[in-house]
């Protein structure tokens, strides 16, 4: 049995170039954001859409200082955090929104008043955005050597987020990304007391649906991501997600997952009809997948090869 699919591709990136705009404009304006989104709803009709993704806008609400590159994505410059001190002066320094977030509530409201279908938004993860803070490496070591500390600083980190997807669903977004890449990392059990716990409170916190997404190879972790009241799971290139359907509840959406490089950038339109097809094929009996990008499509990606993902996502389910 087929069924007739939602495609919800991670596009965002590639509507700069076709808006003539830098990648660094459409990331601290929310007038040029909103109309490089319009531009790709205008051009491939997708069944929702994200924001931009950019995993430096919390840290840099928080006072760390970003580095930002006209056409790739930014990043923490310094990672401050070493010990409880430095943790208590960011706490105590913390007011609420602030710097870029309101750029991109702004850019949530414009979704939600002019654009069609589901209007998402991207938050960081609280484990991902405490490896901002503290450094990955040294968070990785503080999970081993000091987990009561590391526990602190995500603890913190889920009130910052907490607070700005609460702001984006006040500005009308219809659910909530987590992006959660420092997860890949931790082993199940690291990942059960680290990572699964504070997503699940994000959950209890929020009115909308939440997608856990976690970059890299997840299938170590999918059934507790599975079991975390995710509405979703958005997931990378290399998860087999066949396998991954007969592993997590049947209400829970797998998203995902043509490889954003080697596909979408890399490949050429037949190439990536065929994959897209492939893709389709072997999910054809799983009722609860939603087609589209393993992660974030790069900016630099050819317009035609993301119209022959639509075409092929469309053609299957015609």
């Amino acid at each position: 049995m087929a069924f007739d699919r939602s495609i919800i591709p991670l596009l965002g990136a590639p509507g700069a170039r076709m808006t003539g705009t830098t990648l660094k404009e459409n990331l601290t304006n929310a007038e040029i954001q909103f109309s490089s989104l319009t531009k790709l709803m205008e051009e491939f009709q997708p069944d929702g859409i994200f924001f931009m993704m950019d995993l430096t806008v919390e840290a840099e609400a928080l006072g760390l200082e970003v580095g930002f590159p006209e056409d790739d994505n930014p990043y923490v410059k310094e990672h401050p955090i070493k010990g409880p001190d430095e943790l208590s002066s960011v706490v105590n320094s913390w007011s609420g929104i602030s710097g870029r977030m309101g750029v991109f509530a702004e850019v949530a409201d414009k979704m939600a008043r002019e654009l069609p279908g589901k209007r998402g938004s991207y938050v960081i993860g609280p484990l991902s955005l405490a490896g901002e803070l503290v450094g990955v490496t040294d968070l990785c070591m503080k999970l081993i050597e000091d987990p009561a500390f590391a526990e602190s600083v995500i603890d913190f980190c889920s009130r910052v987020v907490s607070e700005y997807s609460r702001a984006l669903i006040d500005h009308g977004a219809d659910m909530i990304a987590v992006l959660e890449p420092t997860a890949v990392l931790l082993s199940k059990r690291q990942f059960k007391r680290f990572a699964l716990p504070y997503f699940e409170r994000l959950r209890s916190e929020l009115s909308k649906p939440l997608i856990y997404h976690i970059c890299g190879d997840t299938e170590h972790i999918v059934e507790p991501m599975g079991a975390s009241g995710a509405y979703g799971l958005s997931l990378d290139s290399m998860v087999d997600l066949k396998a991954a359907a007969e592993r997590i509840p049947e209400d829970v959406f797998l998203i995902g997952n043509i490889d954003p490089v080697k596909v979408f950038l890399q490949s050429n339109e037949e190439e990536v009809e065929r994959e897209t097809a492939k893709l389709l094929e072997k999910m054809k009996a799983v009722p609860n997948f939603i087609l589209s990008s393993g992660c974030d499509i790069p900016l630099e990606t050819p317009p035609e090869n993301i119209s022959a993902f639509f075409r092929a996502g469309r053609n299957y389910r015609s």
